[in-house]
C-alpha cells in the first residue's frame, strides 16, 4: 500500500482479539466512545470496529500488562521469572496449555498417560498433487502404505482417501473426546483439497464445536467453500517466488500451470477474507533449503504484491529450514552445513525477507526451534515421554496415531476407529503397549523432531517432574496460574 506521495506505508491492523472470548462488563459501560469488556479477570476496552479484528495470529500478540507486577513467568522455564521486557521477547507458545485447565490439572498430578488430544491431525487423503522431494509425509508414507498414492492425478479411492460415512463418524467420535472446550482437526494430507468430501467434513465438524486448522498447497483451493467453513486458519504452502523454483521445489513439470495457480488464489483469498469480514486467519509458510534459498527473498516480493492487489488479508508468514528427520532412510532435504544459518539470516530481524513483510505489517514466525540444534539430553530427567496424546494423527484408513509426528508409522498405531471408539482406544490395552515400547526405545530423543509440539511439551512436563521431586509442585502451579493472568488463550490449539 503506498501514500499519495509515492512512499510505501504499513497496513493498519487492528488489535487482534477474538471477540469470542469476550464478555460486557456491564452493558452500558463506554469510556471514550469504547465498550468495557472483561477478559481473564481484567478490563479492557474495544470499539465495534475493533470487536471485528481477527484472532491472534500467533500466540503472544496481543498481551495484557498487568498495573502492579514486576516478575513475568517465563513460559518455557518452569518456576522462573523475568522482567516485562524479558517476557515479551519469549516464545509465547508454551503458554497455552496452561488456559486448559481440566488437562493442566492432570499434569499437575502427573497423570499425563490420561490426557485427552487437544487436536488431531487428519490425513483423510493421502493424495497430492505435488511431488515435493523432501517431504515428510510422502518419504514415510510411501515406506509405510502400500499403493501409488504420491503420484500425479491419482484416482481418489477409498485405499487412499476416507469417504463421506468414515468421515462423518471419526468427527462425531472427535466430538465425543473434547476437553475444556477444545478438540481441532488439522486438515491435511496429501493435500486437503483433493478430498472432494473435505469441505463438507469440516462444516460438520464445525456444527459439533471442532475447530479447524487448513493447511494446503493452494493450487486447488476453493476459497469460498473453505471460508464457509469457519477455520481458525488457512495456511498456504508458498516457498518460492518464481515459476521455476516453485516446479522444482514441488516437484512437479516446469509447463505445468500451479504457480500460477497458486498465485491466484492467494489473492483471491486475501480479498474474499476481507470482503466477507470472515475472522479465519490467513498464514503464508515459507520452508527453505538449498533448492529454493536464492529463491526466499521473491516469495516475500510475491506475498508483498498480493497484499497490494488484494489488500491487507494476509495475517502471519511462517518461515522454517527444511528437515532430515530421523526416520527417514536418507537425506532428502538438500541441507548444507551453513544451510540454517543462511536462511535464518534471511527471516531474522533486519534481513531481507523480513524487511519486506515487516513494512507490510505482517508478522514473520520462526517455527520453534526449527533454526537451532537439537537440545541436550540433559533437558530431560527419565527416559519417559510426557507428552503422548496431546497430539494425535488419524489416517485415512480409521487408523488413530499415538503422536502427530509419527507420519503413519505402524509401531505408533493405537487402534482404528471403524472398529472402536476413541475412547475405547484411548485407554486401550494396545495404548498401554505403544507407550511401553516408545519409552523403551526413548523415543523423544532419537526420533521426534526437536521442533515438534510434542518435543516442547516434554521439556516444561520433565522440569515439572524435576521440581516435583523436589517438592515444589506448588510452585509449579503459582507459575501456572500466573501464565494465565499474563497472557490470553487462542481458543485453539494450532500455534503451539
Amino acid at each position: 500500500m503506498t501514500s499519495t506521495d509515492g512512499k510505501r506505508v504499513p497496513h493498519r491492523r487492528l488489535p487482534l482479539i477474538d471477540k469470542r472470548d469476550l464478555e460486557p462488563l456491564r452493558p452500558d459501560g463506554i469510556v471514550d466512545g469504547r465498550q468495557v469488556f472483561q477478559i481473564n479477570d481484567h478490563e479492557a476496552l474495544f470499539s465495534n470496529e475493533e470487536m471485528l479484528s481477527p484472532l491472534q495470529p500467533y500466540a503472544g500478540a496481543w498481551l495484557p500488562k498487568i498495573a502492579g507486577r514486576t516478575a513475568y513467568p517465563i513460559p518455557d522455564r518452569v518456576g522462573e521469572y523475568g522482567t516485562y521486557s524479558e517476557f515479551v521477547k519469549a516464545p509465547k507458545y508454551m503458554a497455552q496449555w496452561v488456559h486448559w485447565k481440566q488437562r493442566a490439572e492432570l499434569v499437575l498430578e502427573g497423570r499425563y498417560h490420561e490426557i485427552p488430544a487437544a487436536h488431531f491431525e487428519g490425513i483423510f487423503t493421502l493424495v497430492c498433487n505435488f511431488k515435493c522431494p523432501h517431504c515428510t509425509r510422502r518419504v514415510t508414507r510411501t515406506r509405510w502404505v502400500e499403493g501409488g498414492t504420491w503420484e500425479h492425478n491419482t484416482e481418489v479411492e477409498k485405499k487412499n482417501t476416507m469417504h463421506p460415512e468414515g468421515l462423518r463418524r471419526v468427527i462425531d467420535q472427535l466430538a465425543e473426546h473434547r476437553t475444556d472446550g477444545q478438540m481441532g482437526i488439522v486438515w491435511g494430507g496429501g493435500d486437503p483439497t483433493a478430498n472432494p468430501f473435505t469441505y463438507d467434513g469440516m462444516l460438520y465438524a464445525r456444527s459439533k464445536g471442532i475447530t479447524a486448522s487448513f493447511l494446503t498447497n493452494g493450487t486447488f483451493l476453493e476459497v469460498d467453500r473453505c471460508l464457509d467453513a469457519d477455520p481458525i486458519l488457512i495456511r498456504i504452502s508458498l516457498n518460492c517466488g518464481t515459476k521455476e523454483a516453485y516446479s522444482k521445489f514441488h516437484g512437479y513439470p516446469r509447463d505445468w500451470d500451479y504457480f500460477e495457480r497458486v498465485k491466484k488464489n492467494m489473492r483471491l483469498l486475501a480479498r474474499r477474507k476481507l470482503e466477507r469480514g470472515a475472522r479465519t486467519l490467513v498464514g503464508i509458510s515459507l520452508i527453505t533449503d538449498e533448492r529454493n534459498m536464492e529463491d526466499t527473498v521473491a516469495a516475500a516480493k510475491e506475498i508483498r504484491a498480493v497484499v497490494d492487489e488484494s489488500g491487507p488479508g494476509i495475517d502471519y508468514v511462517i518461515a522454517r529450514p527444511v528437515m532430515n528427520y530421523s526416520h527417514f532412510d536418507k537425506d532428502w532435504a538438500q541441507v548444507r552445513e551453513d544451510t540454517k544459518k543462511r536462511a535464518l539470516d534471511l527471516v531474522s530481524e533486519g534481513g531481507e525477507v523480513w524487511r519486506i513483510l515487516n513494512d507490510l505489517g505482517i508478522p514473520l514466525i520462526l517455527i520453534k526451534d526449527s533454526y537451532s540444534e537439537a537440545p541436550d539430553e540433559t533437558e530431560y530427567d527419565d527416559t519417559r515421554c510426557l507428552a503422548y496424546g496431546m497430539y494425535g494423527e488419524i489416517r485415512h484408513n480409521g487408523d488413530v496415531q499415538l503422536c502427530s509426528d509419527s507420519y503413519g508409522n505402524p509401531e505408533y498405531t493405537i487402534g482404528n476407529l471403524f472398529e472402536n471408539t476413541l475412547e475405547e482406544i484411548w485407554t486401550g490395552e494396545r495404548r498401554r503397549k505403544v507407550l511401553d515400547a516408545i519409552n523403551a526405545k526413548e523415543c523423544y530423543k532419537t526420533f521426534c523432531p526437536h521442533n515438534s509440539r510434542g518435543h516442547h511439551h516434554n521439556r516444561v512436563f520433565h522440569q515439572i517432574e524435576r521440581l516435583r521431586k523436589q517438592g515444589e509442585i506448588e510452585r509449579v502451579r503459582k507459575w501456572m496460574e500466573d501464565l494465565r493472568e499474563v497472557t490470553y488463550p487462542l481458543g485453539h490449539s494450532f500455534f503451539v
